[in-house]
């Protein structure tokens, strides 16, 4: 993990950066919002156009049932849900269900796309433990611009273990989602999506912060224990989470659900699409900021909570959990490598290749479990990220750069950070469905050049 935060070196070219924390018109500290829940077994999504009111200026967005972001769904642990997601943006689009096994007709990716007018009806059983997940287009070529305008939410599955623990569970109250995102402000205060050629290589890194759509929150909390669902929700931006107090908070969940045992840290990195889960004590009345590094960029303060109140609740940080991945030590697995690679300006390869539509990139038997090597090549004095993602499984980091993973990796994981040099090995496992589905790098304008490749299960 030090490896991670100490070399992350970005190449910086014709920042525009015109907008600026520090000037006398913005004044941030409204309350943190809370996105809406919903649930049930018939969920209802509008794609639509709007507009985001921040104290230095109001900008054109996207959302999902409102004007940015979208609600957080919440389902159950085999449950069967059935959705009704309308597009009336003047674009076609898709929603990708990031996390979820699901079948591949569902899944939201670059197939299943949802024209201007239209109506997607996409019905699965939720058929995987308790989680936190999250919601966002993936339509090709387009996943980081659409992103970029507004389109995520989060999407958290309870199950019946979930709810034997004795952890916060108060929605908005004890249990707070915090979705993490950075955008480019202009003088005007608003913000749009115009990726120079040196964003398509860095990505596309903003100069102010947003938290849950807001910039610079404040959240009134009472002593108590909370627990945090942090999703790094920015295009290609690489996080790095402290607290301006320095204390140490404990993480119990990453991508896929519960760790096998909670970790005491005191800060957190998220490469873009990571999410982690995490507990912390408040018991004296006292300010404290959540303080934010973008790697290659700048430091920012995001969030204020103030302890004001006696009304909340006391938990037990749980030392150990249930988490019982598939069996990855036999010998007869299939092996594959990806090597993502970056061959010059704007142009990414996975195994020498860019995404081709038409192109099923290896098959594979349903079923099956198999061990992958994710290699980032890099390009010589060009020191380029990636973050690999893939869909419909939650896989198990077997090792990273030749030893045991850290134990922020030890849980069921769908992405992971690569840093040039980095090898990654994982034990990926697909189950109950056949058809296409994607690998890709999250940095999301990596993504949309290219750097992503399509796997079919028969």
């Amino acid at each position: 993990m030090k490896r991670i935060i100490l070399i992350l070196v970005l190449i910086i070219l014709g920042a525009d950066c015109t907008f600026t924390e520090g000037t006398s018109e913005i004044k941030p500290g409204s309350p943190l919002p809370i996105p809406p829940i919903l649930s049930g077994m018939n969920l209802n999504l509008q794609i639509q156009e709007g507009s985001l009111e921040l104290p230095f200026g109001t900008s054109a967005s996207y959302g999902f049932n409102g004007d940015y972001l979208g609600p957080t769904i919440r389902v159950r642990k085999d449950d069967y849900i059935t959705m009704q997601i309308e597009n009336t943006l003047s674009e076609s689009t898709t929603v990708h269900w990031h996390g979820l096994h699901v079948p591949a007709e569902f899944d939201g990716g670059p197939h299943q796309i949802i024209k201007a007018g239209q109506v997607w009806k996409p019905k699965f059983q939720i058929a995987q433990n308790a989680a936190t997940l999250w919601y966002h287009p993936h339509l090709m070529g387009k996943t980081a611009e659409h992103v970029y305008r507004g389109l995520a939410g989060m999407f958290i599955i309870d199950d019946d273990y979930s709810d034997s623990l004795s952890l916060p569970d108060e929605y908005g109250v004890n249990d707070i989602p915090l979705i993490i995102q950075d955008r480019e402000f202009d003088r005007n205060g608003s913000f749009t999506y115009g990726p120079s050629h040196a964003d398509l290589m860095q990505g596309y890194i903003g100069n102010a912060v947003l938290v849950n759509g807001a910039f610079k929150p404040e959240l009134e909390l009472s002593r108590g224990t909370y627990r945090f669902r942090i999703l790094n929700g920015s295009n290609s931006s690489i996080y790095r989470l402290t607290f301006s107090d320095s204390r140490q908070f404990t993480v119990i969940a990453g991508d896929g659900g519960f760790l096998p045992k909670s970790v005491g840290v005191e800060n957190l990195i998220l490469s873009p699409g990571e999410r982690f889960e995490i507990l912390m004590d408040f018991k004296t009345s006292e300010i404290i900021k959540l303080n934010l590094e973008i790697y290659g960029s700048t430091g920012h303060e995001i969030m204020t909570m103030k302890i004001v109140g006696n009304n909340g609740r006391y938990f037990e940080h749980p030392a150990n959990f249930l988490y019982e991945p598939a069996n990855f030590e036999s010998l007869d697995l299939k092996k594959r490598s990806f090597i993502m690679e970056t061959r010059g300006m704007g142009i990414f390869t996975i195994n020498g290749a860019r995404m081709d539509m038409n192109v099923i990139n290896f098959t594979m038997d349903k079923n099956s479990n198999e061990i992958w090597t994710i290699r980032n090549q890099g390009m010589g004095m060009m020191n380029i990220p990636h973050s690999f993602h893939v869909h419909d499984t939650q896989f198990k980091v077997l090792s990273f750069n030749g030893r045991l993973p850290g134990p922020l990796y030890s849980g069921p994981k769908d992405t992971i950070l690569v840093m040039p040099g980095d090898v990654a090995v994982i034990g990926v496992s697909f189950k109950d469905y056949t058809g296409i589905y994607m690998y890709h790098c999250h940095l999301l304008e990596h993504e949309d050049t290219g750097m992503m490749g399509q796997f079919k299960i028969e």
